[in-house]
């Protein structure tokens, strides 16, 4: 009997493997789609990485930093989670953005269906209690607190402009635009105080950065573009040079 109980757990052994771990990414200036062995279908924005694991009661993805856009297969058994620095997002099946690009800010936005978001809390603080979204709905996260937004499908196709490889700046200081911009590019891009508290709107291709600095100038007439010999890039107005 003992021998036997052995057998059948070694069988189950070797014909039930340890799930293996995946790794997707993309590098800088590229975007790339993947489609997971559940079937869900992912698409990642330039320097991103995913960590994929599936079992037989979950699945989850640990999203470091970057952005990614999920269309998540329906599965009730098992739930799909993200995890990043600032956050978890849990579903069953739906379609949605999250984009984490600093340790202290989280944006998730819903394309169908509905989710749950937990943003993280700090060292010592109660845990936060989950946010439910639904399709048009968008959270962020940062350091001045917790924004929720109910979009437009206008402003819907603006935020997931990424996918196309564009960026809608309207709305969007200065200072976050360039962020975007260098991560990207993977290339230092900054401004100063008072040049990253300007506005410019518009859509324009996330490849040309140049073709986007240049528009930059010919609509503040008082911006200077600084380009040191080590490839950073610096803003300013020329009151502050």
């Amino acid at each position: 009997a003992l021998a036997a109980a052995a057998a059948v757990a070694l069988f189950f052994t070797v014909a039930t493997p340890a799930p293996k771990a995946e790794t997707l990414a993309t590098s800088v200036a590229q975007r790339q789609s993947f489609v997971l062995s559940d079937g869900t279908r992912v698409e990642l924005n330039a320097q991103t990485s995913l960590l994929v694991e599936n079992t037989r009661d979950e699945r989850r993805v640990r999203l470091a930093s970057g952005q990614a856009y999920f269309a998540v297969a329906k599965d009730p058994s098992r739930p799909f989670v993200v995890e990043t620095p600032t956050g978890s997002v849990r579903v069953t099946g739906t379609v949605f953005d999250v984009r984490t690009d600093k340790v202290s800010e989280l944006d998730v936005t819903v394309v169908e269906g509905s989710v749950q978001v937990r943003p993280m809390t700090l060292p010592g603080q109660a845990p936060a209690s989950p946010r439910a979204l639904t399709a048009g709905e968008q959270l962020t996260t940062g350091p001045a607190g917790t924004r929720f937004l109910k979009l437009t499908p206008a402003a819907l196709d603006d935020a997931l402009a990424w996918r196309q490889g564009q960026i809608v700046t309207t709305g969007l200081p200065l200072g976050t635009v360039l962020a975007r911009f260098a991560h990207f590019h993977g290339r230092g891009l900054t401004a100063t105080p008072g040049a990253e508290k300007l506005g410019i709107g518009g859509r324009y291709a996330l490849g040309d950065l140049d073709g986007f600095l240049d528009k930059l100038t010919a609509i503040h007439r008082n911006v200077r573009i600084n380009r040191e010999p080590n490839g950073l890039i610096r803003v300013s107005l020329v009151t502050e040079l």
